[in-house]
């Protein structure tokens, strides 16, 4: 029983979250950006099948990936959404506020087609790799434990 109220509180918390961060979007892609925060805590997955199947929707998981893989490629998507993650940690960073740039990698092992995949240096095993550079901006808050993300954004070393 206690379990189920947990859930029940972090998915309302999930939901207001979401609603904030899609401000602004219309109202499918307002479920979307639920759905996705949802499935990917739910699956600790960036992986849309994942997402689908925490969904637990009564279609079959490809249909629910094929929606949320129309609904990704959305124009403007990412825009809104950066903008109101922007706005929303503006009000958490302060004067003391450290404000921290982690240039760090994402790499592709077993990638071999996909767009732009250029050379980097995987981090975590010290070696090059096929992959992406990843630019993030967090903010420290000095008196407390709490981090803010701030920025991210995914590029590749390879021009267009």
């Amino acid at each position: 029983m206690q379990g189920s109220k947990v859930a029940v509180r972090l998915r309302e918390k999930i939901v207001h979250f979401s609603g904030e961060l899609s401000r602004g979007l219309p109202k499918t892609a307002q479920r979307f950006v639920s759905e996705m925060v949802y499935g990917i805590q739910a699956k600790q997955s960036v992986v849309l099948t994942q997402v689908a199947r925490a969904l637990e929707e009564p279609i079959s998981i490809k249909k629910s990936e094929e929606r949320l893989s129309r609904q990704l490629s959305r124009e403007g998507l990412g825009a809104v959404l950066r903008d109101n993650l922007l706005a929303k940690a503006a009000g958490r960073i302060q004067d003391d506020t450290l404000l921290i740039i982690d240039p760090s990698d994402i790499t592709k092992k077993y990638a071999r087609k996909m767009q732009y995949l250029a050379t980097v240096r995987d981090g975590s095993e010290g070696q090059l790799a096929d992959g992406y550079w990843v630019l993030n901006v967090v903010g420290a808050e000095v008196e407390h434990n709490g981090i803010v993300p701030v920025y991210q954004h995914l590029y590749s070393g390879r021009c267009a």
